[in-house]
């Protein structure tokens, strides 16, 4: 019996789907389904959804960890501020780490990096993952597929896999997020591939809670009826979403709330916390419900310009939000910095891809959208008045969990075994990079390592030694764009995973160190010098690393 995973580790929302096949010639479409959450809810209560809220709250003297719905509704009351968190994801990678204290001041603060919050949120997929399979508990952590924003680096991408690691998983493969998509797009029951030529163009446009993808895919038919995929086009790395939409109206409130009341700056660190996370928090509501009245009556424009609401809670005992009115108009103008036709960073990685990959917005043949923003009234009109009336538009099927499913179906897939007539499979899916990668030279300049196509994936870089009596050099990469009209952009270019690497004492100035890279399937670099030593700048945990962490001390949503 095979099992297949596949986990979207989202900003806002995670999910994991699963394929569950008897024999391999047995479709996955069959038994593709996104299997449920148990999550804590309250005291004595806990829940299942197909959504786990990407939200923590953290109980150190206890040594609990509460993930998904009740901490999300901790956060949002902005009850224990500071022993909740939410939006992890955009901080992968790097040195990114949350100080937890603990409640009355009663223990030491607890430091937790990125990678070992999410692994809370992993370790309870597992959790659930077992309940919902008992009989094949033990085949469920051998391995997944979790996915990333494509434009994710290095350091990012091994902060995810060891994530998924220290959650319990024994090994995981990474897949772009855009790619995911397209695969669970493609093998919808709402798709029709009736109108696609023998290659077309399908543009790929992901927002999330936090992140913002754009892909171009070539999509080839092959003569097995399945197709190979070509990455023409990437978008660069870009932190918007959702998230940043509640931001702008939850300003909009404290703008309008402020004048009439203290100002929040005078209020104490744990005061400030509570009342930014529930004018964020009823941001989002009112954004959601405007969105859901905006496209009920999107065709009837005298109904859609009487909309309003009337915006009403309380901050902060004794002080209360009320009074303030919002309508289309109002978010029209709020969120213009994201939706203008020239400015707009809605469109920004749209036009960047298309540069990209030298094609017009005349030559795609589909766009796809998919996200959990991608059902925002904003965003779709916005891309509907770049792209005209004569490109389809599509929104995938489910716009949570269809990254986990193609995730899944992805997985499947890579089992030389398993075949379906029934699946449109990608055969083949070349890789690419948002950026280059430069190593920066002993004279400070940046050489070429990488390009964003990958045309090579492994190579030797000579590093010259550029003084006497060297100990360590100085080897990191940074991700950046080609310059453009002969302009230095290199002051944009990001610094991404490194290391001093020691040498050899004989090595004297002006003598040439050949360093060895290669770049794999998950996009991980690795180099080494004359075959001494390996230095994986971004590394993978080991198993001792693993069973030592800091993360196995704490339960995670006790009682479920």
């Amino acid at each position: 019996m095979g099992l297949y995973v596949g986990i979207d580790l989202g900003t806002t929302n995670s999910t994991v789907s699963v394929i569950q096949t008897e024999d391999s010639g047995e479709s996955p479409l069959d038994s593709l389904e996104t299997c449920p959450i148990h999550q804590y809810k309250k005291i004595g209560e806990s829940v299942t959804d197909d959504c786990l809220p990407s939200a923590l709250y953290f109980d150190i003297e206890n040594k609990r960890v509460y993930t998904g719905i009740y901490a999300k509704e901790r956060y949002s009351s902005g009850d224990r501020p500071l022993q909740t968190a939410i939006s992890v994801k955009i901080r992968m990678g790097g040195d990114s780490r949350l100080e937890i204290p603990g409640l009355f001041g009663k223990s030491q603060p607890q430091i937790f990096d990125m990678k070992e919050c999410s692994s809370f949120f992993i370790r309870t997929i597992v959790n659930s993952l077992k309940k919902e399979y008992p009989e094949q508990a033990e085949q469920i952590t051998d391995e997944c597929i979790v996915t990333v924003p494509a434009a994710f680096n290095d350091d990012e991408r091994v902060a995810t896999q060891n994530a998924v690691l220290l959650g319990g998983f024994k090994r995981c493969k990474i897949l772009d997020e855009p790619t995911a998509a397209l695969l669970s797009h493609i093998n919808s029951d709402s798709y029709d591939d009736s109108a696609d030529e023998e290659t077309t163009y399908k543009l790929v446009y992901d927002i999330g809670g936090g992140t913002l993808d754009v892909s171009i895919a070539k999509l080839t038919r092959d003569d097995y009826g399945g197709y190979t995929v070509d990455i023409v086009g990437l978008s660069e790395r870009m932190n918007l979403g959702g998230d940043n939409f509640d931001r702008l109206l939850g300003a909009y409130f404290l703008k309008e709330f402020e004048p009439a009341n203290p100002a929040i700056q005078s209020r104490s660190a744990e005061d400030k916390s509570r009342m930014i996370a529930r004018m964020v928090s009823h941001a989002e509501e009112y954004k959601i419900a405007m969105n859901n009245d905006i496209v009920k009556y999107r065709n009837n424009p005298h109904r859609l310009s009487k909309l309003k609401k009337i915006v009403n809670f309380i901050l902060m005992e004794p002080f209360q939000v009320t009074g303030i009115f919002i309508n289309k108009q109002l978010l029209d103008d709020l969120f213009l910095m994201y939706t203008d036709s020239n400015t707009g960073l809605l469109l920004k990685p749209v036009k960047t891809a298309l540069s990209r990959s030298k094609l017009q917005k005349e030559d795609i043949g589909e766009i796809i959208l998919t996200g959990g923003m991608a059902e925002f009234y904003a965003v779709q009109d916005t891309i509907k008045k770049f792209f005209g009336d004569n490109v389809k538009i599509s929104t995938v099927d489910d716009t949570k969990t269809a990254v986990s499913r193609g995730a899944a179906l992805y997985h499947w897939g890579l089992d030389d075994d398993n075949f379906s007539d029934e699946v449109k499979k990608i055969s083949t899916i070349s890789n690419k990079l948002a950026s280059n990668i430069y190593v920066r030279n002993s004279a400070g300049n940046f050489d070429l390592l990488i390009p964003s196509d990958l045309s090579k994936t492994s190579g030797t870089y000579d590093y010259i030694i550029s003084d006497e009596n060297v100990a360590y050099l100085p080897f990191y990469l940074y991700s950046g764009t080609e310059p453009e009209n002969g302009e230095d952009n290199t002051a944009t270019y990001t610094q991404l995973a490194g290391r001093m690497i020691p040498t050899k004492p004989e090595y004297n100035k002006g003598d040439t160190i050949p360093i060895y890279w290669e770049i794999d399937e998950n996009k991980v670099i690795t180099v080494q010098i004359q075959n001494d030593a390996n230095i994986t700048l971004s590394r993978i945990l080991t198993p001792n690393e693993i069973a030592q962490s800091i993360v196995n001390q704490y339960e995670v949503n006790p009682g479920v």
